[in-house]
Order: C-alpha cells, then sequence, then structure tokens
C-alpha cells in the first residue's frame, strides 16, 4: 500500500492518540473567556433570563457544559453533563453565543473538547432579578433577537443618565487611578469596545488600544458597570457596538488619595 496512503488513514487515530487525556475536565481543557470567569457571571446576572414557573419550583442545578470552539472562538455542539433542566439548558446555549473563548489547544481540523462548570439555583437568579431591577429602563420598544451586533441605528445607544455628559461625570467620579501606574507616572488614554445589549446592559468588551500599569483593567471595569439606553433601529431595540475612550491624567488624580496610594508603597 502506498505509504502517503497509509498515513493519510493512520492520522486522524495518531491525532486522537496525542490528544488523549486522563480526564475529560483536566485543567488545560476548562475554556478560557476573552473576561475570564468574571465576565461570565456578569454576563449570566444582566442577560440569564429563566421562566418564573422553574424559578418558583426552587431548582439547584451543578453540571458541565463540553462543547467544540470555532475559528473566531465561539462555541459550537454544546453538550451537558449533570441534571439540567430543559428551559435551563435552552437559556445557557443562548448565554453562550454573548460569549467569546480562546484558542487555548494546538489541534487544527479537529474538534476541541472544551469545558465550563456551571451551578446555578432558583436563589442564585433571584439575586441576579435583584441586582437588574436596580436598573430599569422600562422599554417599550420590542428587542431584535437576530443577534446582530449595528454599528448604525436611527438611535444610537445613550448613557442612562444625562448621556455623553453625565458618561464624563461618571468616569471622573468613578475611576480608581491604579496605585501602580501613580507610582510609575503612567498617563495614556485606553480605547475600549464594547456591545449594548437590548436591556441597556454591556458585554463583548475589548481593549482596542491599551495602557498599561493596571489602566486597562480599570478602563475594564469601569465600562462593566455603566447602562445604556439600547440603540433603536426600526422601531426595534437592537445589539450595538462602541467604543470609548477612558484618558488616565494624573491631573485627575484626588491628591489624598494619591497620598494614601504613595504611603502604602513605601
Amino acid at each position: 500500500m502506498n505509504r502517503a496512503l497509509v498515513f493519510s488513514l493512520l492520522y486522524p487515530f495518531l491525532i486522537i492518540s496525542g490528544f488523549s487525556q486522563k480526564s475529560s475536565t483536566d485543567p488545560e481543557f476548562e475554556a478560557q473567556l476573552y473576561g475570564g470567569k468574571p465576565y461570565l457571571e456578569q454576563v449570566l446576572q444582566t442577560q440569564l433570563s429563566l421562566p418564573k414557573q422553574l424559578v418558583n419550583a426552587g431548582f439547584k442545578s451543578e453540571f458541565i457544559t463540553y462543547f467544540d470552539l470555532d475559528s473566531a472562538g465561539h462555541a459550537l455542539n454544546i453538550k451537558f453533563d449533570g441534571q439540567v433542566p430543559l428551559a435551563l439548558s435552552k437559556e445557557v446555549i443562548r448565554v453562550f453565543r454573548f460569549c467569546k473563548f480562546k484558542l487555548t489547544l494546538n489541534l487544527p481540523n479537529e474538534s476541541r473538547p472544551y469545558f465550563l462548570r456551571f451551578s446555578l439555583s432558583s436563589d442564585k437568579y433571584k439575586n441576579y432579578i435583584k441586582q437588574k431591577s436596580k436598573f430599569n429602563l422600562k422599554n417599550t420598544d420590542s428587542a431584535d433577537s437576530s443577534f446582530i451586533v449595528y454599528g448604525r441605528a436611527d438611535r444610537s445607544p445613550e448613557f442612562y443618565k444625562n448621556g455623553d455628559e453625565g458618561f464624563n461625570e461618571y468616569v471622573l467620579s468613578e475611576i480608581e487611578y491604579p496605585r501602580l501606574a501613580i507610582e510609575k507616572s503612567i498617563e495614556g488614554t485606553v480605547l475600549i469596545e464594547f456591545i449594548v445589549e437590548t436591556n441597556g446592559f454591556v458585554t463583548g468588551i475589548e481593549i482596542k488600544k491599551g495602557v498599561n500599569g493596571g489602566c486597562s483593567e480599570e478602563a475594564i471595569r469601569l465600562i462593566q458597570n455603566t447602562r445604556w439606553k439600547p440603540a433603536l433601529l426600526n422601531k426595534k431595540l437592537v445589539r450595538y457596538k462602541m467604543t470609548a475612550p477612558i484618558t488616565f491624567s494624573l491631573r485627575n488624580v484626588n491628591k489624598s488619595y494619591e497620598s494614601s496610594n504613595s504611603t502604602l508603597g513605601q
């Protein structure tokens, strides 16, 4: 038999053999989200939507999801291991669409069996609802369910309180200049990209231009905590990609804050 043909027949088995693992939940196969586990928690808190019947029944579910990733880092072929109510499994699959993962396994043209653990319950979900209820825009417009992200709309997103002016005030009042950046006199502008969802919360945060010393991480924290009036297109609320600059200037650092940080650094 032709040697090339023999190799081509054996190649899939060679890949599988090289990919063998002691357990399907070995740490190297745990999926790594952009934004880490805090981002997943944020998505669950702001985007998870469960029927009242399930919540009132008092469910508690711990399970593992296994899935492949496409070249863009999106989950495919999601499977569940554990006792998961049908309504919850459908909603978890929907929530995955808000997530982007890092391709940490080098297996070209092969499936990538990543996993994530979940622990969800009625009590945890009720806490999510409690947190979301603090921000209620009472939108009367229907929301687009296509998951398309727009860059143009009839009405762009607006910061929930006083628009652009309110956003600038929010940044100036809430920014916590990183101690390392103060010590090293680091300044600059972080350019941050994110998606405003149809319920006014944000997902998909990405740094387009970073600043060292912890400034990029602080910009992410600031944007994660923002709330917006969603974009409107053809009388429907839509997902909308935005870009915002977060400027770190030592002139804006409160002197008492700077002094306390300098003391801590001694």
